[in-house]
């Protein structure tokens, strides 16, 4: 029965599904294992652009073999950096403000990785004023909060926080399950015209 459960990571795909179109220009701020970055670019055809950051070498070689498996990786540019640098990196590649139209972020560590390289409540701020001003009109920001391991907690504070003090055109979701102790829990972040 408990691999049933929604996942938050599959409840931010189902967002970003409704969101994108072929074409789009996208971003995925934290690459990991390589889910988001197939789906983003599963989404955003042939004619649309990826951008996929980690600041793991090793999680670029599993997303890349995971595109290369699913015949996508010309689809996906790999970005060795982190997310707090997203906007510079991509200024530099010729991204304009507002014109991402999905920006996702799957905060905590790579799983069955070093779980001592971990986001925290610093950088994933700085990324996620940076995915602000980079997304487009009726764009959307997925951020999946991991409050269980260490610094986990102190971050999904943070960037809740940090959500509440969003003002027009932004509004800001909170979706957690409610009777587990420290479940990840997803945020989403739109764009209004």
């Amino acid at each position: 029965m408990e691999n049933n459960l929604i996942r938050v990571t599959t409840l931010a795909g189902e967002f970003i599904k409704s969101v994108i179109e072929p074409g789009d220009i996208v971003v995925d701020a934290t690459a990991g294992t390589g889910e988001d970055t197939l789906l983003l670019a599963q989404c955003t055809g042939g004619y649309g652009s990826v951008y996929a950051f980690d600041i793991q070498k090793a999680a670029l070689e599993q997303v890349k073999e995971k595109l290369e498996k699913n015949g996508l990786e010309s689809r996906v540019v790999l970005i060795h950096h982190s997310h707090e640098e997203l906007a510079e990196v991509l200024a530099l590649k010729g991204i304009n403000p507002s014109t991402v139209k999905a920006i996702v972020f799957n905060l905590g560590y790579l799983p069955n990785g070093d779980h001592h390289i971990v986001t925290s409540d610093k950088t994933t701020l700085r990324a996620l004023e940076a995915a602000l001003t980079l997304l487009a009109p009726r764009g959307i920001i997925t951020v999946a909060l991991y409050p269980g391991h260490p610094g986990g907690q102190q971050e999904a504070e943070a960037v809740l926080n940090w959500c509440e003090t969003l003002k027009k055109p932004f509004v800001a979701h909170h979706f957690r399950t409610l009777n587990r102790k420290s479940p990840p829990t997803l945020v989403i972040i739109q764009r209004m015209r």
